[in-house]
């Protein structure tokens, strides 16, 4: 870090002062420092206009802050909305448009897509287990609590089947949502860049089309039922009924189709129906489509608000259609346009608002003069989400796409550019120099407004939709909404720059490998170590010896576990850098003690047990280890009760050990000591 400099470390009378006492050495023909001498008159000048300078100078105000994170590669986070799911019930099959509005109180959420909602209902769980069936009611579920369900055998074979009540639309999205954990309760390293996770396992997914099971095209968001999340399916055709574990229901079914668990997934609880939603009140949005006489759109905003629509020309200009005609598809809901010129276009662009957003019209009119500057009233704007056209002047009313900047100072004379400042609530166009100042209609084509962490409710908060009363239709988010956060400040955005030049991106030591490797996305690792190696493979190559949990202590890392592992440090790698994951190897210690006791001989054998067992949990996943015969030795002996040690022994199988002369067990680079046999002999 670079020092913290003071440059405003004098004040006016030390400043002067210092330039008085200066004077005899530099002119000693100046003999009179009086306050009525005209050159000490302009020394207080000078001196004032030092300290005024030192001031300015020792001031940095967030343009310059700004400038600063800048060439970090860092700017202030803007307000993000919050996300969740929304269960849905409803006595017939309803399509919701996108942007269709749901509220907690007052606070919209909006339905990320066209979303089909089912009146189908999940009837019935049925795990087959190798042959062993665990059924589970839907109702009993409701009731009961949790499902706690495992829904694969220890090998990953068997199926588990889901049956609903109602055969399910074909060729329609369904979205199903598990809540799943491990086994063991051991928790996962997050997914944080899901295009780069390989998944454990490959699941199945079919239906049962009244003849045969039928592959299901679908999209899993839980990983191969690795993470809670929701499962996205379409069936190719009609859905037939079938008995399961002495249920008849339409199912369908998951099977594990290649890699193996590190531990069993427990399906606790699934949803069906389910709207996904994001904390948001959009007042004005875009769409651009290719050129066609006739435009149909699935947008709640086309079907609710005012439409405005532009035809694109040759040179990327949007001229506003005058006249077009809008009506509703009965069948589906959409809004269809049709468009006088169209076709021959090189674009249309949709412009949709609300009324009372396109009553209140453009945010302004240009002038044509620099430093415009424009209140939008409102500081919950979503940053990403907001968009600008701006009139041409001279141009009969065409328009022009207005860029978003972070400041002007790579814009050029001709630049339709300007800077959102979401925490005033502002926009600001350019001098004319750095950015072209509008001068006509400012149109705002994309607004939505956001709470930011307010919008992260809680379970059951989200119990309203737009145009339906809440006695005709049940809505409800089974799970709390997440994700939602404020606009970041500037001293918490200097903090987190502070944060992230002492964080290390690149692997330069041990340390630094182990960390990336322990954090490696959708894995659980217990343990991993650079150990060093007596060869080298092809160049410079790191061996790392990687352990993940396992039910019996000994986990062993699959190749979907590498691949994953190499994938996370291939970024990070300095050039030149290999790794190489090393499997561990567990070597299998046996304890033997034949101990003559003192006193206290009721509970001695079990005390020295768990003495022993102390000992090897202490060195369980140090790679490598030299087990101390002494150590382990004065251990046991210093047990209260133990008079004397006759015999002491500590035995291993296999090659991945080897005894010292004075009886220590030296472990290979890539072995942990498992105790797998303790056995004590007391004698009285």
């Amino acid at each position: 870090m670079l020092p913290d400099i003071n440059l405003d470390n004098e004040c006016f009378d030390d400043i002067l002062d210092n330039a008085r006492n200066s004077i005899a050495s530099i002119y000693p023909e100046w003999t009179d420092f009086n306050y009525h001498d005209p050159g000490m008159t302009m020394l207080e000048m000078f001196a004032w206009l030092k300290e005024s300078q030192q001031y300015y100078l020792n001031k940095i105000g967030p343009d310059n802050i700004s400038k600063y994170l800048k060439l970090l590669g860092l700017k202030r986070r803007t307000k993000t909305p919050s996300s969740t799911d929304v269960s849905v019930i409803f006595d017939d099959d309803i399509t919701a448009a996108r942007g269709t509005k749901l509220y907690a109180g007052d606070i919209c959420f909006e339905a990320d897509r066209r979303t089909y909602i089912s009146s189908s209902a999940i009837d019935v769980y049925v795990c087959d287990r190798g042959g062993e069936m665990n059924v589970a009611a839907h109702e009993q579920v409701r009731f009961g609590g949790d499902l706690h369900m495992l829904p694969f055998d220890e090998n990953g074979g068997g199926a588990f089947y889901i049956g609903f009540d109602k055969p399910l639309a074909e060729k329609e999205l369904h979205t199903l949502w598990l809540d799943i954990a491990s086994e063991d309760g051991i928790e996962r390293n997050p997914i944080t860049a899901p295009a780069g996770f390989t998944p454990l396992v490959s699941l199945c997914m079919e239906y049962y089309d009244g003849l045969f099971w039928r592959p299901v095209k679908w999209e899993d968001k839980t990983y191969g039922f690795l993470f809670s999340g929701n499962i996205m399916f379409t069936l190719a055709g009609k859905h037939g009924s079938l008995s399961v574990g002495g249920h008849e229901a339409y199912y369908v079914r998951f099977r594990v189709c290649g890699g193996e668990y590190d531990a069993l997934p427990v399906i606790k609880r699934a949803c069906f129906n389910l709207l996904p939603v994001t904390q948001r009140d959009t007042q004005a949005e875009y769409t651009d489509l290719s050129p066609s006489d006739e435009l149909r759109l699935d947008i709640e905003l086309a079907v609710t608000g005012e439409t405005r629509v532009f035809l694109k020309d040759e040179n990327g200009c949007f001229t506003p259609v005058r006249s077009f005609e809008k009506r509703i598809d009965g069948q589906s809901g959409e809004v269809i346009l049709n468009i006088p010129g169209g076709r021959v276009s090189k674009g249309v662009r949709v412009v949709n608002m609300t009324a009372a957003f396109s009553a209140e019209g453009a945010v302004g009119y240009g002038t044509g003069l620099p430093f415009q500057e424009y209140d939008l009233e409102t500081k919950d704007v979503e940053y990403e989400t907001f968009a600008i056209m701006t009139e041409l002047p001279g141009s009969g009313g065409k328009y022009a796409e207005c860029r978003k900047v972070n400041d002007f100072a790579a814009a050029g004379t001709d630049d339709f550019v300007y800077v959102l400042d979401t925490q005033k609530g502002r926009v600001t166009f350019g001098d004319c120099i750095h950015g072209m100042a509008p001068e006509g209609e400012i149109l705002i084509i994309a607004c939505s407004l956001t709470r930011g962490a307010q919008g992260n409710v809680t379970k059951g908060k989200i119990n309203e939709i737009k145009g339906f009363d809440r006695s005709q239709i049940t809505i409800e988010n089974q799970r709390a909404s997440y994700g939602g956060t404020d606009e970041e400040t500037m001293e918490e955005c200097t903090l987190r720059a502070q944060r992230l030049l002492k964080t290390t991106d690149t692997i330069v030591t041990d340390e630094d490998c182990e960390r990336f490797v322990s954090s490696t996305q959708g894995l659980r690792i217990e343990k991993c170590k650079v150990i060093k190696s007596d060869s080298r493979r092809d160049g410079f190559v790191t061996p790392i010896v990687v352990k993940p949990y396992a039910k019996n202590g000994m986990g062993i890392p699959s190749e979907e576990y590498v691949k994953n592992i190499l994938d996370t440090l291939e970024p990070h790698r300095m050039l030149g850098a290999q790794f190489w994951i090393v499997r561990p190897e567990y070597a299998q210690v046996m304890v033997y003690a034949d101990i003559t006791a003192a006193r206290n001989t009721h509970d001695l054998r079990q005390r020295v047990i768990n003495a022993i067992a102390s000992f090897f949990e202490e060195i369980k996943d140090d790679f490598g280890a030299r087990i101390v015969y002494s150590r382990l030795y004065e251990l046991i002996d210093s047990v209260d009760g133990v008079f004397s040690i006759n015999v002491l022994t500590m035995q291993t199988e296999g090659s991945n050990a080897e005894r010292t002369g004075e009886g220590d067990l030296l472990l290979m680079k890539n072995a942990a000591a498992y105790l797998t046999d303790i056995d004590v002999m007391i004698n009285t």
